[in-house]
Parts: C-alpha cells; structure tokens; sequence
C-alpha cells in the first residue's frame, strides 16, 4: 500500500490555512497544521486500507501529470525542486503524495458511485417551494472612503468630507465616476473603475441595497455609510427579472440533491471505517 506523506500534507495544510509553506510558519501556526495534517495521514490510510482503498491502481500517467500542474505554476521546474526541498520534500515523495491523494479520491468516487439519483417525486416536491424567477439585480460602480480614527484623514467627520467632496465632482459635468474610483476609492474595486458584481435585493449590505435599487440608470446615489465606510454609488444597469425554465430549475434541484444524497453516503462511510 501507499504510505500518506506527513511532509506533503504539513505543505497542504499550511498553504491552505496560512498561504506559504511551512519554512514560514510561526510555532502556533506550525502546531495548528501538524495537528491537522496528523489528523489528514490517519484518515487517508483508512481509506486505502478499506475494501474498496485496496483495489483502487493510480495510472503512472495520472500521477505525473499531476505533478506536471503543479510544476507549471513555477517560474522553471528548478525552482518547483527548491520549494519542495524548502518544504523537506523530494519529487520522488511528490510523486508518491500525488498517487495518495488521486487513490483516496478514486476510493470515495467508487463509495458515493452507488448512489441512485432522486425520484420525479422528490425533485417535484422540491420544486414546489423553489423560486421559478430569477430576481432584479443592478449593476454598479461605488467609491469608498473608510473610517479609520487611527488615521486623521479617514476620521469619521473627515472621510464624510472627503466623500462629500468626491459626489460634488462625480456630479459635476464631463468628470467619469471611473476615474473618480481610481483615484479616490479605497475599495479593491478602484481597480475595475469601482466596478462590483451585479446584485439582487437582499445580497448586498441593508442601506446599499436600500439606496441602489431606488436610482435610475446612470443615477448618483446620496452618500451612504456601510460598515466599510461611506458610499457613493452609480447605477450602470437594471437587470429585470425573469422566469427560469422550469426544466433548468428541476435539474438544479436534482443535481443538488444527488449531491446531498452522496455527501450523506460518504459521512456514513467514513464513519464506518
């Protein structure tokens, strides 16, 4: 049988939990994934030693394209070597921890495969109490001042100011609210022009949605304070509602629930073991 790594799932762990590898880690982060990668090797040998773990034959190909993956993120296949090694990993070990993992995951494929799709009668029960329309959303730009005391400019009263001055220009003729964001906006989103996601009612905060499903096309809204900070937003575009198709909505919910039915499957199994 294969052995689980320890080193591969420690450089598991600490990329999933603390972005880098474990040469980076603090002592409390480095015991936080020990435990956890632990806790992953112990698992991981239950599953290849079970009736199922044992039949399962990784291709030699799958293997090695799946280090190949990994290696393409790197700048050379040099520098994938010496992050392994910085990791205490060999490639002959990451070969190995790759064949656990696509065993393990071919095991559970084998345990959940079983699992007949739901009835008509379920999905149509289902689809009673489903939504058969696809909400209003908008499209928006905003520009973010945030509120920091540590900060005198971003000060409550000073980023109000601040903020105030900002819709001033964003109202005043021939100026783009894009550029506006760019220079002004705090947010990520400055990047994009102040652009977010399209929303629906409910998915964004209370006094943004509140403002920005009560503007026009190509409206200013007032300034609105958020958690974030305070607000101006720009509604690009009204998205209407429409219904879905009845049949794209029974496949959700069959696809769903098929999902939830083997997610039950493998919880008992594992168990089990």
């Amino acid at each position: 049988m294969i052995q689980p790594s320890l080193s591969y799932n420690l450089l598991k762990f600490s990329l999933q939990l603390f972005g880098c590898g474990i040469h980076k880690l603090e002592k409390g982060e480095y015991q936080q994934v020990q435990q956890k990668a632990e806790a992953e090797c112990l698992l991981q040998e239950k599953i290849l030693t079970s009736d199922k773990g044992l039949k399962v034959i990784v291709p030699g190909k799958s293997v090695r394209e799946a280090v190949d993956a990994i290696a393409a993120r790197y700048e050379s296949r040099d520098a994938f070597e010496q992050d392994l090694a910085n990791n205490n990993l060999t490639l002959d070990e990451m070969h190995i921890a790759l064949e656990v993992d696509l065993a393990v995951e071919a095991t559970l494929a084998q345990v959940t495969a079983c699992v007949e799709p739901p009835g008509e009668k379920q999905v149509a029960q289902l689809y009673k109490a489903a939504d058969k329309e696809k909400p209003e959303q908008r499209c928006l730009r905003h520009i973010l001042v945030t509120i920091n005391d540590q900060f005198p400019e971003n000060s409550r009263p000073s980023a109000l100011l601040r903020i105030t001055k900002i819709r001033e220009k964003a109202l005043s003729a021939g100026i783009d609210f894009s550029e506006l964001a760019q220079h002004y906006s705090e947010c990520p989103s400055a990047l994009q022009g102040g652009t977010l996601p399209p929303v629906s009612r409910g998915k964004i905060d209370p006094g943004m949605g509140k403002c920005l499903f009560g503007l026009e096309v190509g409206e200013i809204s007032e300034v609105v304070e958020s958690p974030m900070g305070f607000h101006i937003l720009l509604c690009d575009k009204v998205i209407k509602a429409e219904e879905l198709n009845p049949d794209e909505v029974k496949s959700g919910i069959r696809q769903q629930l098929h999902g939830q039915m083997k997610k039950k499957e493998l919880q008992r199994w594992l168990s089990a073991l």
